[in-house]
């Protein structure tokens, strides 16, 4: 498993995700918060194959369950 490297302003992501996400050109360092980069995955409008689909939508849900434990513990 990947550790969580703190990537943009206070943003928890693993290498696997932030190469995922270079993939759909998603730049983690530019975004302010986990919800940015949310948003980004979610305009993603590509014609993307099944797979694609399920790589992003995995790493979606990876961040999606990320911010809420990292919200429960403030």
């Amino acid at each position: 498993m990947d550790e969580l490297r703190k990537m943009g302003k206070n943003i928890l992501i693993n290498d696997s995700e932030a190469s995922v996400l270079l993939k759909y050109n998603i730049d983690v360092t530019k975004c302010n918060s986990l919800d940015e980069v949310l948003l980004l995955i979610d305009r993603v409008d590509d014609d993307l194959t099944d797979a694609e689909y399920e790589e992003l939508d995995y790493v979606a849900s990876m961040l999606a369950e990320r911010k809420y434990y990292m919200g429960v513990n403030k």
